[in-house]
């Protein structure tokens, strides 16, 4: 590896819970906490969460319909009609941005908010219970596929609602409020 890693802002607790790191595409990604059966049963049973901060982040605003049209695979994260937030895998921001940028108006604006972001996937049966308690936003008003903006423990927050096998939510939150 050459040249330096990246941290999510949360990688003094992940160490001080065990966490394994691998890097990825110049990110030092927390993998395992060394019991997988029981991190498989806290998404399965409870609540989990996943520090997803090294996801790319392009943010999207004005006139971006045009624009949105050259995502392709990518999640989008539409949170109003003049704003959306893209989200690659780690890296691939480098690759999507410029798309973005050549297909762009004059009426749009594109940056890299890679760093600006902090990303934490929230998933389990419980999610429910713990958004209650930490916000007083309900989870249940947001489509799933869809994004908005939401107080999450008092921190403004991007939300993406995700349904896989178990309710996910992203949560996007300013890198300096992420611990």
């Amino acid at each position: 590896m050459t040249g330096p890693v990246r941290r999510p802002p949360a990688t003094r607790a992940h160490e001080r819970l065990g966490a394994s790191f691998e890097t990825e595409e110049g990110w030092s990604i927390p993998v395992s906490y060394g019991d997988d059966e029981a991190e498989r049963a806290a998404i399965r049973d409870v609540v989990a969460v996943v520090d997803v901060t090294p996801r790319g982040k392009i943010d999207l605003r004005g006139d971006i319909d045009s624009t949105l049209a050259q995502v392709g695979d990518e999640l989008t994260a539409r949170i109003a009609p003049g704003w959306a937030l893209i989200l690659t895998p780690p890296g691939a921001e480098d690759i999507v941005r410029p798309k973005l940028e050549s297909s762009a108006g004059p009426s749009a604006m594109v940056t890299d908010a890679t760093h600006l972001f902090a990303g934490y996937a929230l998933c389990g049966p419980l999610l429910p219970d713990l958004l209650a308690r930490a916000s007083g936003w309900n989870p249940a008003t947001l489509a799933p596929g869809s994004a908005t903006g939401a107080p999450i423990a008092d921190v403004r927050a991007v939300v993406v609602r995700r349904d896989l096998e178990v309710p996910v939510l992203e949560v996007y939150v300013a890198t300096e409020l992420a611990r």
